[in-house]
């Protein structure tokens, strides 16, 4: 599971992170609006913790490209502010507020809260450029031509899918691909992905796998 926080303050956001890592999530954090509608648009998050006030701009805003992306994904808004600024943000979409200061076990319980209630679905359907992830089939196409992939490879390209331009490390590939929790010693995930990327760049695919040394792989559309 993945979530995003949204929050300028430094402080704030790495305590919202080790609430959200305490929950079980990966953690994205945004510290402009435009970092978040970036993000918002690459990935898929099960939640989102959105401050108001930011540098470059105003939460809701935010919040508005959110839910013209997803109906669905669950935000709690952590910011600062009155009642009106709690009404104007649960008017425009949000599902529940926090205001700051607060204590890191209410943040923890609202956001337990919110995903009881969520009833967020994986789409049917993942797009990266001219490449779509079929979740229901379990296939891709490029450019609606058929992908030839093994059912590790499909695995991979799916994963990288859920969170394109976002590195992954090879631990994360290993638990969420080939669901161990430690290294088995070989270069499985190495062989995977290299095959996966010729599979993609020989089939004119708009989107490639990249290698960052010594930190994972990431999906990137051009």
């Amino acid at each position: 599971m993945r979530a995003l926080v949204v929050e300028d303050d430094e402080q704030v956001a790495r305590l919202n992170r080790r609430v959200l890592e305490r929950e079980g999530f990966g953690v994205d954090i945004a510290s402009t609006a435009a970092d978040a509608g970036r993000l918002v648009g690459g990935a898929r998050y099960e939640i989102i913790l959105l401050d108001i006030s930011l540098p470059d701009g105003n939460g809701l805003d935010v919040l508005h490209i959110i839910r013209q992306r997803s109906n669905a994904t669950p935000v709690l808004i952590v910011s600062g502010g009155d009642g009106e600024t709690t009404a104007s943000a649960l008017d425009a979409g949000a599902d529940d507020y926090i205001r700051k200061p607060f204590q890191p076990d209410a943040l923890g319980a609202r956001v337990r809260a919110l995903m009881r209630r969520s009833t967020v679905l994986p789409p049917a359907d993942i797009q990266c450029g001219n490449v779509v992830v079929s979740r229901m089939l379990r296939d891709a196409t490029v450019a609606g031509t058929p992908l030839r992939l093994t059912a590790r490879e499909y695995l991979l390209l799916e994963y990288f899918a859920t969170s394109p331009g976002r590195i992954i490390a090879r631990k994360e590939i290993l638990e969420k691909v080939w669901t161990v929790d430690f290294d088995p010693g070989t270069n499985v995930i190495d062989v995977n992905v290299s095959r996966l990327r010729t599979k993609l760049s020989g089939s004119g695919a708009t989107c490639r796998l990249e290698s960052e040394r010594g930190s994972g792989y990431l999906l990137r559309s051009d």
